[in-house]
């Protein structure tokens, strides 16, 4: 393969920062606020954060389930903008929207009768286990605004409309943060309520997402905005395209998801120093792996949509470019990462032994990253074309076959310290890249599905 293949030219840049940008630009604002967020509650204690981080990781689960169920949708979104296919375009919108609302009730249900055992799953401590309780009874209604949010969001970004969504975030994130600073202190008058404040103030700020949204759906979501009478309007071909996209995706998302639930619970066997350096860690390298998300839209857009125009070289070539920009970005955001690890845990309040284990933990992903990114922009390349067969292979396939067993071992038949556990875990990673790589040559995701003779009458 010559290299000048995998160089674009100066327009193709220029689409791909238009693009993405304003995406990464508000994933990394979230990260950073969120940063902040972590820090504020960790004041309180250990076992604050952990409470937080633990809640957290459930609604992880949730998030990822959800994206998932609106992803298979989303792939018809993208290709059917890029056809012109606004009335079928409308139908994948009130799909996110139906099966959005039967994930939102299915995790409220959960949380509210088995919130309490599924916590256990990650500590044995009173204090921890209390205080997760107490964030989740209230966190727990905030699916409800955040999964509406998504539907429009993701829609709008399927069909290349990404800088409202960043202003809309910055506001949420600025209305979150004020808010943190207030009810978990007690400022202004108000109580000090602890990680209860941190709840109310998630809540909140996701209701005012959720309130501008809406008036950007209005604004500018003409093309596929729909009435609440037609809601269930969804021609039975379309459907049934969706949900054989959709089982796939969402089965992938929730094995996926629940696998980096059972990692987080192998390393929450070393104790709550273990589980509090795991929640930095994660939250440091957000503030890197921020650039996934700005792939993910860019292979919607640059691959999805051009897929549905059928421009089938196109969107390989496309792809190609998109892959090796990924890894070189990934690359320089390792070297940050790299440089953080060295000054932002130092901005807890810890014993040394916990942030020794969160350093040593950020450089093994400053290390790392360039091949996690390689195999996100393959796994969203594979599902732009529909090819769900070698993303689930790709994905949690190879996660339950592989890492989570490793980790569950580790965790269980040996005392390796927590840091040697996260450092072989994510060295699996390899082996998946491989595999992925091997799936995208063979070309199954370059498809039109926009005009796929089951969708359209003879």
């Amino acid at each position: 393969m010559k290299m000048n293949s995998l160089i674009g030219d100066r327009a193709f840049y220029k689409q791909l920062i238009a693009v993405a940008a304003p995406l990464v630009l508000q994933q990394l604002i979230t990260t950073s606020v969120q940063l902040v967020d972590n820090i504020m509650v960790g004041t309180l204690s250990k076992q604050a954060l952990g409470s937080v981080s633990i809640v957290n990781q459930l609604y992880f689960v949730v998030i990822l389930i959800t994206f998932g169920a609106m992803g298979g949708a989303g792939v018809f979104s993208a290709q059917y903008f890029g056809s012109k296919d606004f009335d079928r375009l409308k139908q994948t919108f009130r799909f996110k929207l139906l099966v959005g609302f039967m994930v939102a009730i299915l995790s409220f249900v959960l949380f509210s009768f088995f919130g309490e055992n599924l916590i256990r799953l990650f500590t044995d401590d009173s204090t921890t286990i209390q205080g997760g309780l107490n964030y989740l009874n209230i966190a727990k209604w905030s699916a409800f605004p955040w999964i509406l949010s998504v539907a429009i969001s993701n829609t709008f970004r399927e069909t290349g409309i990404t800088k409202p969504l960043l202003k809309i975030s910055i506001v949420a994130i600025l209305t979150n943060t004020a808010l943190n600073f207030i009810l978990i202190f007690g400022l202004l008058g108000f109580p000090e309520l602890g990680i209860v404040g941190a709840a109310i103030a998630t809540l909140i700020s996701r209701f005012v997402e959720l309130g501008l949204t809406l008036i950007l759906l209005k604004k500018r979501g003409k093309l596929f905005s729909t009435k609440i009478t037609q809601m269930f309007h969804i021609e039975k071909k379309i459907l049934a395209a969706i949900i054989v996209m959709a089982i796939p995706l969402t089965l992938n998302e929730a094995l996926w998801s629940t696998g980096q639930t059972v990692f987080f619970h192998a390393y929450s066997t070393r104790g709550v120093d273990a589980l509090t350096a795991m929640s930095i860690t994660g939250t440091v390298s957000q503030l890197v792996f921020v650039t996934f998300g700005g792939i993910a839209t860019a292979v919607a857009v640059l691959v999805g949509n051009t897929l549905g125009n059928n421009q089938l070289e196109q969107a390989k070539d496309n792809a190609k470019k998109l892959i090796a920009f990924s890894v070189f970005i990934a690359i320089l955001a390792g070297i940050i990462l790299f440089i953080l690890s060295f000054s932002i845990p130092l901005l807890y309040d810890y014993p040394i032994e916990i942030l020794h284990i969160a350093e040593f933990n950020l450089r093994v992903n400053a290390l790392f990253i360039p091949i996690y990114s390689f195999n996100v922009a393959l796994y969203f390349t594979l599902r732009s074309g529909g090819d769900t067969k070698s993303t689930f292979m790709m994905d949690a396939g190879y996660m339950w076959l592989v890492p989570v067993p490793i980790s569950l071992l580790l965790a269980y038949l040996t005392s390796l310290p927590v840091i040697y556990m996260f450092l072989f875990v994510q060295m699996l990673d390899i082996p998946k890249m491989v595999f992925g790589l091997y799936r995208y040559r063979k070309g199954n995701w370059i498809k039109n599905l926009a005009f796929d003779t089951n969708l359209h009458e003879e």
